[in-house]
């Protein structure tokens, strides 16, 4: 349970992931403000992560002045989320923890993360760069997204890609330039 916070500045009011491996489930998060954040809600994992984010809820959240205020993404941040060797190291010549940070997942869809059952309910942003930017996966679709009562202003409405079942009630996104 998170409740009665304020953000100022920084990455994110929530932000729920990147690692996700041993999933993230049951969060309630309630009476929160956002003001010149750089996210709003935001759920990141990556495709070497897998795990489930599920059973998540969002209550009574005000924003101001934030970037994106609803961001889901399951390939966040490539260059970091993919270990690879730096220039000048020789695998022969490192120690054996940076040898598995290099291992990939096998099977690949092992490392696909999994979100669904999400619910946003009374959400106010009163301005944000973009309203949702959702981006799935082909063969992990974000399901189960429930959004009620979210009144958004923002510049720009976003995009999303590959999700399913998403249900919106008494949802109000204007776009405007703030």
């Amino acid at each position: 349970m998170i409740r009665n916070c304020i953000a100022r500045k920084g990455g994110g009011l929530l932000t729920i992931g990147s690692e996700t491996s041993g999933g993230i489930r049951h969060v309630l998060a309630t009476d929160l403000v956002a003001r010149g954040t750089g996210n709003g809600f935001h759920i990141k994992s990556a495709t070497t992560r897998g795990g489930v984010v599920e059973d998540i809820h969002l209550r009574n959240i005000t924003m101001d002045s934030v970037g994106n205020a609803i961001l889901f993404t399951m390939n966040w941040n490539p260059a970091y989320s993919y270990s690879t060797l730096p220039a000048g190291y020789h695998l022969d010549s490192i120690p054996e923890h940076w040898k598995t940070l290099l291992h990939r997942v096998e099977p690949a869809d092992r490392g696909i993360p999994h979100f669904r059952d999400i619910y946003i309910s009374g959400m106010k942003v009163v301005s944000a760069k973009k309203a949702i930017v959702a981006s799935g996966l082909e063969n992990s679709l974000i399901t189960g997204v429930h959004m009620n009562d979210v009144r958004i202003r923002a510049e720009d409405a976003g995009e999303t890609h590959f999700i399913k079942d998403w249900e919106r009630k008494n949802v109000d996104i204007v776009i405007k330039p703030i």
